[in-house]
């Protein structure tokens, strides 16, 4: 299973999706480290990682997909 990491710089936020949440855009547009974007990881344990490493004060997992 793909785990999603979707950084969000501008409102200071991370968040963690399952690859089928009904969030994570089907065309999937991968932005600049530090801009924030999408971005995949192959389990659960590498994504946590990239998210406490991204920076942001609020990291959170969905509410839908519930990862």
């Amino acid at each position: 299973m793909v785990y999603w990491v979707h950084i969000a710089r501008s409102i200071d936020r991370a968040m963690l999706h399952r690859e089928r949440c009904s969030e994570v855009p089907s065309n999937h547009v991968y932005k600049d480290f530090w801009e924030g974007g999408w971005f995949d990881y192959p389990d659960k344990a590498r994504a946590e990682a990239a998210m406490e490493q991204s920076g942001v004060t609020f990291q959170k997992n969905c509410t839908l997909c519930k990862p």
